[in-house]
């Protein structure tokens, strides 16, 4: 049996002292106390675009903005960014016409007015901010101040639409089936139009007309659209497909441009089996067209632009526009364009601009 004593060679040295946690960072002396070390290093939180170009917005005045995030690690945070458009090839933290820099991930941008920026937070929060203004810096008007701020939501917003007719009224969704109808003709954020359980699977999408500001289109993962007016009293809504196979579960919307022949009325939607399908809303509950745009990954994101549509998808992450006016005739097509696609904005007549994770930006000239 050993001794007692001899147990004393295993306790810590009385000379093993070492430094408070604050002081381990590049210390060689006591190399082992990696966790302790890796904890006391103060995190990079300096201004900067991160890696995760997640949205993208532009206005009247091609000026962009643009929201980027730190995704990795114990701490995800975001900023969000302005540029005119002859920086857009030159972004960088110093060249902003305006910056902020949030506590959490900055996940949705749109103008609504031209000065006016809307801003989903990761916390659940919406944010409108003011971002030009001679009256308050003639020098320098790009400036951001916060016109008003809600938590309507209780989960994170996931879908923002503001109407083109009235550009002073947004719609946003979140995964939940919550609706809100935002008013920021007062100089503040306000709910005027709400719904707790606008689907009963998970909204994916939602998408407004330009020329009316009084109804708009959500969809969800199980294959139903349905069709909202804001006029109403309390939120109302009429079906305008339900898919009674589940064989289709819609991911994208885009409300068409208005044509002398089909007017304001049909809608686009994307499903996860790469398929775009056209809806009157004059002929609910039917599909007035189908058509197959990528044979592997859904139709992530739809824009209209005119008579061009706009689908991309991701695994593998591409794009496609068609000439809906020509039998959505397919007049180019990019692949593996990011390595995941998240946001895309219309430039011009023919300019396409998507942004995404790996290959940050990327124009396409549509000729």
């Amino acid at each position: 049996m050993f001794p007692q004593r001899s147990s004393e060679v295993y306790r810590t040295p009385v000379t093993h002292q070492p430094p408070p946690a604050l002081e381990l960072a590049g210390n060689l002396e006591y190399p082992n106390l990696n966790v302790a070390d890796l904890n006391a290093r103060m995190e990079n939180l300096s201004p900067r675009l991160h890696d995760c170009w997640d949205s993208i917005a532009i206005n009247d005045h091609n000026h962009l903005a643009l929201a980027t995030n730190r995704r990795e690690g114990r701490h995800w945070w975001g900023m969000f960014f302005g540029y005119g458009r002859e920086q857009m090839h030159h972004m960088t933290v110093d060249t902003a016409d305006f910056k902020l820099q949030a506590d959490h991930t900055v996940n949705i941008v749109r103008y609504a007015e031209n000065d006016v920026l809307l801003v989903a937070l990761g916390d659940t929060r919406l944010q409108a901010w003011s971002t030009y203004s001679k009256v308050r810096d003639p020098q320098s008007p790009y400036c951001l101040f916060l016109v008003g701020e809600s938590c309507a939501h209780p989960t994170p917003i996931s879908q923002l639409c503001v109407f083109k007719a009235d550009p002073r009224k947004a719609v946003s969704g979140s995964a939940d089936s919550t609706l809100n109808v935002w008013d920021i003709s007062g100089a503040d954020l306000v709910s005027s139009y709400r719904s707790r359980s606008s689907h009963t699977d998970k909204l994916t999408a939602l998408t407004t007309p330009s020329a009316s500001a009084d109804k708009f289109v959500t969809c969800d993962r199980g294959g139903c659209a349905r069709l909202w007016d804001v006029r109403a009293a309390a939120p109302s809504s009429t079906c305008l497909y339900a898919d009674s196979s589940h064989l289709l579960s819609f991911t994208s919307a885009a409300w068409a441009s208005a044509t002398e022949l089909q007017g304001d009325n049909y809608i686009y939607l994307g499903d996860y089996d790469g398929k775009v399908h056209t809806l009157d809303v004059r002929v609910p509950r039917k599909l007035a067209e189908t058509r197959e745009y990528f044979g592997k990954g859904h139709v992530a994101q739809l824009i209209i632009n005119g008579p061009y549509l706009a689908a991309m998808s991701n695994l593998p992450a591409s794009v496609k526009v068609s000439n809906v006016q020509a039998g959505h005739e397919v007049i180019y097509t990019h692949q593996e364009t990011h390595s995941r696609l998240t946001d895309a904005v219309w430039t011009d007549d023919s300019t396409l601009i998507t942004i995404g994770h790996g290959r940050k930006m990327v124009t396409h000239a549509i000729k």
